[in-house]
């Protein structure tokens, strides 16, 4: 029910800030779908998430991830990112955010919920005026320590509006 719950705040979060096209401006939303690996607990995920243009230099992304494991779990995090352009139609950007966790701890029970830190590095590369693709990788903190803290990889594609 918990899940459910904030799968739904997240989408609430998202979905009154559509705008226009690409997150490298001020007022731009786009709405994707995103698959991953987390390497350091061993489990696939798929996400969805809304990038906003705060300003031109600054991006908010809320999410959520649906973590694929022996017991299913679920991701909620919101990051920033500073789009830096390096070619015509490629982007790369910094990520710096927060995120809340329904996880799985070493002993295979459920321990509630962590909290963490997110830093990592993305890229998109914008198909055309509609259709972007992007990578990122991104280490997630996890507190408290009997969490282990993520390593996630993971690729998307993007709706702009």
């Amino acid at each position: 029910m918990k899940r459910l719950l904030l799968c739904l705040i997240a989408l609430c979060v998202m979905l009154p800030t559509t705008n226009t096209v690409s997150a490298q401006e001020d007022g731009d939303f786009k709405f994707g779908f995103r698959t991953g690996y987390y390497f350091r607990t061993k489990a696939y995920g798929l996400g969805v998430y809304g990038t906003y243009g705060i300003a031109d230099w600054l991006n908010i992304e809320p999410g959520v991830n649906f973590i694929f494991k022996e017991k299913s779990t679920v991701d909620v995090y919101c990051d920033f990112q500073i789009p830096l352009e390096v070619a015509t139609y490629w982007y790369v950007y910094p990520i710096v955010g927060l995120s809340v966790h329904d996880i799985t701890s070493h002993g295979g029970t459920v321990d509630g919920w962590a909290g963490g830190l997110n830093l990592g590095l993305g890229a998109t590369y914008n198909i055309n005026r509609r259709w972007s693709v992007n990578a990122q990788a991104k280490w997630m903190g996890r507190l408290p320590k009997k969490h282990l803290s993520a390593v996630i990889v993971s690729v998307g594609i993007d709706y702009n509006f």
